[in-house]
């Protein structure tokens, strides 16, 4: 073997040092590890056992999870703007159904309603649109729904006493529109002109009522 030249034995000299280094360092190396933060290690190392248990269990409901956990996020209703916006469609209801066009007028109301539900004018005028449209079921119903939160209303009773003489049912008609001026119902001339209770004023009951008033 042929002596190392002396111009050579520097580049020897740090070509050790260098393999000195990557031996040190390929020692701290763990190719099969990856460093993780506190927070997601903690949370993907335990015990995984534990893993197929609680996955077992059926999800909460979406809708469940909603009620639990309101969107904080959300837009908080302005009872005012609600109001006027109940106000708005409620007219616009009312000169639709002015006109005869008694489903577009329900549409209005359902939606005066969806704004503010405490309208009781609304539930009014809606069931005499439905009367109007022959919709009778309909206009019980939302004479029903006003009596749960209005039950002294007089216009309330005098709309179901149009729904009773027009479904032929005059005994709860009369009824209906007696308790309506109980209450304080003050266009009593109605009673004897309004064609809803055409069936209610052809009985004799109601021509001996009549004469009391």
């Amino acid at each position: 073997m042929k002596p190392i030249p002396n111009s050579w034995k520097p580049y020897f000299l740090l070509l050790s040092v260098l393999f000195l280094v990557l031996t040190v360092v390929s020692d701290q190396y763990d190719p099969s590890s990856k460093t993780r933060d506190p927070v997601s290690s903690h949370s993907q190392d335990h015990d995984h056992s534990h893993d197929h248990a609680k996955s077992s269990k059926p999800p909460k409901p979406l809708d469940e999870a909603f009620n639990q956990a309101p969107d904080p996020g959300a837009i908080p209703v302005d009872p005012v703007k609600e109001h006027r916006m109940a106000i708005f469609h409620y007219n616009e209801g009312n000169k639709l159904l002015r006109k005869g066009n008694w489903k577009d007028a329900v549409e209005n109301y359902k939606m005066a309603l969806h704004h503010d539900k405490g309208l009781n004018e609304v539930y009014i005028n809606m069931s005499n649109a439905y009367l109007k449209g022959q919709q009778y079921p309909e206009a019980k119903k939302t004479l029903d729904l006003l009596k749960t939160q209005a039950p002294k209303n007089p216009h309330l009773y005098y709309n179901l006493a149009c729904y009773f003489s027009l479904t032929h049912q005059e005994a709860a008609s009369l009824e209906s529109l007696q308790q309506s001026i109980r209450l304080g119902y003050k266009n009593r001339e109605n009673a004897q002109t309004d064609p809803d209770l055409a069936n209610l004023r052809q009985t004799s009951e109601f021509q001996q009522w009549v004469k009391t008033l």
